[in-house]
């Protein structure tokens, strides 16, 4: 019997292809009623497809015949004002994606199909919906003092800030319940585990993520909590629990009401001296030495002993307080779970730097005490007072009012054609703190630098859920042999009436990193904003 190549290969490809098919075969897709209590699983749709990044509001849209269980479903037996949810789920309650509702839609086709189109949005809109007082305890109309300021480690501070918002919303603090003459709605009311919202329980003691301050006045909880998550490498997190699933506290109570828990992840694998809350003030010390001596944020690995080259935490590596290298690797190959990868290599935009629009106060003033000082000795001698007078600032924003600088280097390596002039709005001055780091800022946003994105197939060989979560970080081989380590930004789901639902993972995004100087500089400001509208504000 002679050895056929090509049979062999199309016989491992259908091996794949199956696997690949039974893996998610038992994938569910069901729609329910506004409580989640009825639900229909969706058999007949045409397609149906979403995305659940990690910092934005997700969503999706579905398409199925008006002629169908789903189709009746969604646009005449749910009443116009109740909500509709979707879930997506794989394996079960770890890789459940939920969905709601924007818009349901009837339309009709130029072949005369009348088609139900429903557009999501995931669990995460109820972090764009959620306001945050700067007093929760007091009523809307006396909001003292003015601002919402907790230090704190930062998954316990925004929890915290997340509980009392919720409580001004669901518990019987400035509300009736909706049914006032009943102890039992009192009851539920009172107790946390009964709301439509939970949070997810706190242990402070024991919260190693870096610390913030909270600066909370009427503003909602994403935009408002976004960069702190970011610079804590926290997830912000929505999921829905419904009965039936497994207990996700049971150390600390029993949920039995369907309900949506509100958490936020640490990253993993990033090590503490105490086991405490101080293992966040020490990360945050070790994280401002090595953002001063490295602007490296996602390393590059070796592909044969993965040791990074160079570090991104040169100084946490030393001391034993730098990350742990994430165990999750793809690999390429013919049957690796990486669908598709892409190196960008973005090119320079700018090598000259511009700044400023108005001098330092410092320096108007100067300039006016001065000439106003010689004119009047000038008057003085002429016998002509208040000559003095005559200045008006005339001369203010002109002396140190822009700043430039050039990146030669960056030039000679561009070409002769390269693009030269960036104005940087942020500085404000010419002279200053201020006006340098924007000047740094411009210049690290127009650098030629790489990006690199990567695709990969849930279950090839991780499981979302089980071996890697939304958030997580990974590693990826690229085309060009290196390794990669960045973050799981983004689940997307497909589905139509060809093809069985795949579910995959995008790793890393365009998003260009920001500069650890100016994070520095910000967090800076953060702090100074924070004092003067406490203190100074009335």
């Amino acid at each position: 019997m002679t050895f056929d190549p090509d049979a062999t290969y199309a016989a491992l490809k259908q091996v794949e292809k199956q696997t690949r098919a039974q893996h998610f075969a038992q994938s569910t897709i069901r729609w329910w009623d506004g409580d989640m209590n009825i639900n229909l699983e969706v058999r007949n749709e045409i397609f149906t497809e979403g995305e659940d990044p990690v910092w934005e509001v997700g969503g999706g849209t579905t398409q199925v015949p008006y002629r169908s269980p789903e189709g009746y479903f969604a646009f005449d037996w749910l009443p116009a004002a109740e909500d509709l949810h979707m879930t997506v789920e794989v394996h079960g309650y770890d890789d459940r994606v939920t969905y709601k509702a924007l818009n349901v839609d009837l339309s009709t086709n130029e072949d005369g199909v009348e088609i139900v189109e429903v557009v999501w949005v995931t669990l995460l809109a109820h972090w764009e919906h959620q306001i945050l007082m700067a007093n929760p305890i007091l009523p809307v109309f006396v909001q003292w003092p003015h601002l919402f300021a907790i230090p704190g480690n930062t998954r316990s501070v925004y929890l915290l800030s997340w509980l009392l918002n919720l409580a001004v919303t669901y518990a019987p603090l400035w509300r009736f319940p909706d049914n006032p003459w009943s102890i039992k709605a009192y009851r539920e009311a009172i107790d946390p585990r009964q709301w439509p919202i939970i949070v997810s329980p706190l242990n402070a003691l024991r919260d190693g993520t870096k610390p913030t301050i909270t600066s909370w006045r009427m503003d909602m909880a994403l935009p408002a909590m976004k960069q702190g998550l970011k610079d804590a490498q926290c997830v912000p997190v929505a999921k829905q629990w419904l009965v039936g699933d497994p207990q996700p506290f049971p150390q600390y109570f029993e949920l039995t009401r369907n309900c949506i828990i509100i958490d936020i992840e640490a990253r993993e694998g990033v090590a503490g001296l105490t086991g405490t809350l101080l293992d966040g003030y020490v990360q945050l010390a070790v994280d401002l030495g090595d953002d001063l001596i490295t602007e490296i944020v996602h390393p590059i690995l070796d592909p044969n002993d993965l040791t990074p080259l160079p570090s991104q935490t040169p100084i946490g590596d030393l001391l034993g307080l730098g990350p742990a290298q994430p165990w999750p690797l793809y690999r390429v190959g013919e049957y690796s779970g990486l669908v598709g990868t892409r190196v960008s290599k973005k090119k320079s935009t700018g090598t000259v730097f511009w700044t400023g629009g108005r001098s330092p106060e410092w320096v108007n003033q100067g300039i006016a005490l001065a000439i106003s000082t010689a004119l009047e000795y000038l008057g003085f001698s002429m016998g002509i007072p208040g000559l003095g007078n005559l200045y008006q600032g005339q001369l203010d924003n002109v002396v140190l009012a822009f700043a430039k600088v050039e990146d030669r280097p960056r030039a000679r390596k561009a070409g002769r054609f390269c693009l030269r002039h960036v104005w940087v709005s942020e500085g404000g001055t010419g002279f200053g703190i201020a006006t340098a780091l924007a000047l740094r800022q411009g210049w690290y946003a127009s650098r030629p630098h790489i990006v690199r994105q990567a695709e990969v197939v849930d279950g090839f060989p991780y499981l979302l859920g089980v071996h890697i979560r939304k958030g997580g970080w990974v590693m990826f081989e690229m085309p060009d042999g290196s390794v990669y380590v960045d973050q799981i930004t983004n689940v997307r789901h497909r589905r139509d009436d060809g093809q069985e639902l795949r579910l995959s993972l995008v790793i890393g995004d365009d998003q260009d990193d920001e500069d650890p100087i100016a994070q520095l500089w910000r967090h800076a400001n953060e702090l100074r904003d924070i004092g003067r509208k406490l203190f100074l504000e009335h």
